[in-house]
């Protein structure tokens, strides 16, 4: 599925097209060219999640199963064809820089005009990704928006600390936001990444919420089996993780990830 973004990037801008959400009635306008001086790329899209993450074609997929068989078909076919390339970064970070700021409606022409005019950008996929987020995420006046996008450009920045901070209090004053699975994700992210295995596993179980709108929820998932192993609970915890994996997502990019991690854990579990 990772090759499949410049045919998804057609279909979307078909639909964006038509969105009043992002600018009004007429196409997004293209974005300006940054200056040199401008924010560093980050590393990663939205909440670090490739492209089957956000598309998979299973009961989260909110846009392969909108559209009609023949155009699901031509997704598989020729998007592993398209070749990626690095053209276009400048205005990706021009986007990125105006998502970081709080301007999310200028973020979200940003980043389709960028998907528009390099649709063989590797960073396509978080373009496409910040879209989503930004059209699905625009409450409590977008306070919890705009903690998560600051926490998320600290992070790149290896602020660590600064980012746990912010994204936690998003957490802890937006309990119902609907940014909180990207929120959750990233901070057990981020605590994996320190070895706060007690801390990760708390944070991807709240962020492994199986609700049809989280798309998220297979990579929580995962890193709570990760955490849990790491924590040295019973292997049987892990296991009913990867369960609700291989049961709910079964097209999800970390299916086969999950399948293999199961079939260890049960051979060296005494019979």
């Amino acid at each position: 599925m990772r090759g499949a973004r410049a045919v998804l990037i057609a279909l979307l801008v078909l639909l964006a097209a038509a969105a009043s959400w992002v600018g009004g009635a007429g196409p997004a306008s293209a974005a300006p060219q940054p200056k040199k001086e401008g924010p560093p790329p980050p590393q990663s899209g939205v909440v670090a999640v490739p492209l089957g993450g956000e598309f998979q074609e299973d009961e989260t997929d909110s846009i392969l199963r909108g559209l009609p068989r023949t155009y699901q078909a031509l997704v598989r076919r020729f998007g592993s064809m398209s070749p990626a390339d690095s053209m276009g970064e400048g205005a990706y970070r021009w986007a990125d820089a105006a998502f970081t700021a709080g301007k999310f409606d200028e973020a979200a022409k940003g980043y389709l005009d960028f998907a528009r005019r390099y649709p063989r950008n590797l960073k396509v996929n978080d373009a496409l990704s910040a879209t989503l987020l930004i059209k699905e995420a625009r409450d409590f006046e977008d306070q919890p928006l705009l903690l998560y996008a600051r926490g998320r450009a600290l992070r790149v920045e290896a602020n660590l600390d600064s980012a746990a901070t912010l994204l936690t209090a998003a957490a802890e004053r937006f309990p119902g936001a609907k940014v909180r699975h990207h929120v959750h994700l990233m901070l057990a992210e981020i605590a994996h990444g320190r070895g706060d295995h007690a801390a990760a596993l708390r944070w991807a179980v709240a962020g492994a919420d199986t609700a049809r709108a989280n798309r998220l929820a297979p990579f929580a998932l995962r890193l709570a089996a990760e955490s849990s192993m790491a924590l040295g609970e019973p292997p049987q915890k892990a296991l009913a993780f990867y369960k609700v994996i291989l049961e709910r997502y079964p097209r999800s990019p970390v299916t086969p990830e999950a399948r293999s991690r199961t079939l260890e854990i049960r051979k060296r579990m005494p019979q």
